[in-house]
C-alpha cells in the first residue's frame, strides 16, 4: 500500500498545483467582470467559463483533504476509542466512503458516457464531458485513498 500512498500524493500534489493555476484564473475572470461592469462591459459566458474553472481546485482539494487526513471532526471522535475498536471504526467509516463515493463515481461514469459530448454549456457551448471525467478521476483517486485508509486501519487493528 506504500507505493500507492506515494502514486496518490504525487498526483494529488500536482493536480492541487494545477488547481491553483485555474483558481488564478478564476480570480483574474472574476476581477476583470468586476473592473468590466464599472464601465458597461461583462465577458460573455464568464459565469459559465467560471464554474468549469472550479471544479479543477474543486476536485483535487477534496482529494488533498482525504489524503492529508483534514476531517478533524471523525479524528476527535476516532482518539478517544480504544485502539482496536478506533481501528475499526476507521474501517468501517473507510468502507463507507469506498462505497459511497464508488457508487457516485460509477453513477456519474455511466452518465457521462451517455450523454458524451451531446451536453453542452448554454451561452458558450463549451462540452462538459471533459470536466466531468476529471471529477470523476478525482473521484476514483478519492476512493483509492479509502482504500488505503483502510488498509492502514486494518494493520493497526491486526497488531494490537
Amino acid at each position: 500500500m506504500g507505493v500507492l500512498a506515494a502514486w496518490l500524493e504525487r498526483i494529488t500534489k500536482w493536480g492541487v498545483l494545477g488547481g491553483g493555476v485555474f483558481l488564478l484564473g478564476a480570480m483574474m475572470l472574476l476581477i476583470s467582470n468586476i473592473v468590466g461592469r464599472l464601465v458597461n462591459f461583462v465577458i460573455p459566458g464568464s459565469y459559465e467559463i467560471f464554474e468549469l474553472i472550479m471544479v479543477v481546485p474543486v476536485s483535487f482539494a477534496l482529494v488533498h483533504a482525504a489524503l492529508k487526513k483534514y476531517h478533524v471532526v471523525v479524528e476527535l471522535i476516532i482518539k478517544r476509542f480504544p485502539p482496536r475498536l478506533g481501528a475499526v471504526a476507521e474501517m468501517f467509516a473507510s468502507l463507507l466512503m469506498i462505497v459511497t463515493w464508488g457508487w457516485m463515481a460509477y453513477a456519474g461514469t455511466s452518465y457521462a458516457i451517455e450523454n458524451g459530448f451531446q451536453e453542452l454549456s448554454e451561452t458558450l457551448e463549451i462540452p462538459y464531458l471533459p470536466f466531468r471525467m476529471l471529477f470523476l478521476f478525482c473521484l476514483l483517486l478519492f476512493c483509492l485513498t479509502y482504500v488505503v485508509d483502510f488498509a492502514q486501519a486494518f494493520r493497526r487493528f491486526s497488531n494490537k
